[in-house]
């Protein structure tokens, strides 16, 4: 099912890819991990990425760096995942154009059926 999709997970703390490392692996997703911005920009750069999972703590209120990867990856589907919600940083990262918004404290299933979505959508 996979054809060679590849999942790019950004987060400081690998909380995200443990949770999400079977679900991956059953549907056949390449994984990348990377911890810092900078890892995130040199891999878009070097590798094909069909969906960015970025954790939010990344941003650190600075949405920028989204615009800079739509810069490079127009296309990209990225999803940002947030360990709490407020309402302004929300509509900041959904101004970027972003595929998915993820509230962490709302369990992997819908965050799964995202990544599935962005895939499917990336193969289009």
């Amino acid at each position: 099912m996979g054809n060679n999709k590849t999942v790019l997970i950004a987060e400081p703390t690998e909380t995200l890819s443990s949770e999400l490392h079977t679900f991956l692996d059953d549907m056949g997703f390449g994984t990348i991990k990377v911890k810092t911005l900078k890892e995130t920009m040199l891999t878009l750069q070097q590798q094909r990425v069909d969906v960015l999972v970025l954790d939010a703590t990344l941003l650190e209120e600075d949405c920028q760096f989204i615009s800079v990867i739509k810069g490079i990856e127009e296309d990209l589907n990225i999803i940002i995942c947030a360990e709490t919600n407020t309402p302004e940083f929300e509509s900041k990262v959904r101004k970027q154009r972003i595929f998915f918004y993820h509230i962490r404290s709302f369990g992997t299933q819908d965050l799964k059926m995202a990544i599935s979505n962005a895939i499917n959508k990336s193969s289009h």
